[in-house]
């Protein structure tokens, strides 16, 4: 599943399903090459026994870090019959990107997280718009999981409906930099991530406490690959985009 950092380059993470302790963070190293990190991140000791239905990047406390989140469940229900350190119900993990680490805040991040389930998907979107993006996860025999975000509203953010013209309707494969005071980072529009499910199309950009987003610029994908920049936005607030247009 791919997403891009502060630099602008595309960083992937690989789940595994069952007993394979498969778990590959790759952090782009702008040469066309990655460096595997989750070993040293923790993300792999933290995962070696489970398996992911759903991974995704998201900037869950709007400070204009993208953090992980991974909705896990192993597929066989009668495992725990055959392995000792394996269980069907397994937690649901988050990783805090702190600018350069990745910090396993699961324990500290609510009930949610302390309660295993049979993970089969999971799916991002702000269900009340206040721009903190919300949880939602698919459970095998089991009622769906929705998790509040309380956090993400603390920090300042902007949300992005972008409409493509030559571009594709829904701008799946456009790159939004942005810059606010001495913050820029980037964006990669992707158009779906984990098992099953399909996110909010909506983007949010967080800002962390500063007050101002000084410009965005959009590169709309393929047949178009227009530029746009768009300064004196507003913050907390969602808008629509349309290609081609202030």
């Amino acid at each position: 599943m791919p997403q891009t950092h502060r630099r602008g380059a595309a960083t992937y993470h690989i789940a595994a399903v069952g007993r394979r302790k498969i778990r590959f963070a790759a952090q782009n190293r702008h040469d066309e090459t990655f460096d595997d990190i989750a070993a040293p991140s923790g993300i792999a000791n933290a995962t070696k026994l489970m398996s992911g239905w759903g991974v995704k990047f998201f900037d869950y406390d709007n400070d204009g870090n993208l953090d992980l989140i991974i909705a896990n469940g192993h597929p066989d229900d009668l495992i725990e019959k055959i392995y000792d350190n394996v269980t069907y119900r397994e937690p649901l993990l988050l990783f805090h990107n702190t600018g350069g680490a990745w910090k396993n805040v699961s324990h500290e991040s609510g009930s949610a997280f302390a309660r295993p389930m049979s993970a089969r998907g999971l799916a991002l979107g702000d269900f009340n718009n206040d721009g903190a993006v919300d949880v939602l996860i698919s459970c095998n025999n089991e009622s769906p999981v929705l998790l509040q975000n309380n956090i993400g509203h603390q920090n300042h953010w902007l949300g992005l409906k972008l409409v493509g013209k030559k571009a594709n309707i829904d701008a799946i494969g456009a790159i939004v930099t942005y810059q606010a005071g001495d913050l820029k980072r980037s964006r990669m529009k992707v158009g779906g991530g984990s098992y099953l499910s399909s996110h909010d199309p909506r983007l949010v950009l967080g800002i962390g406490p500063r007050t101002k987003i000084d410009w965005i610029e959009i590169k709309w994908p393929q047949p178009s690959g227009s530029v746009q920049r768009i300064t004196d936005l507003p913050i907390d607030r969602y808008i629509t985009i349309h290609e081609g247009q202030g």
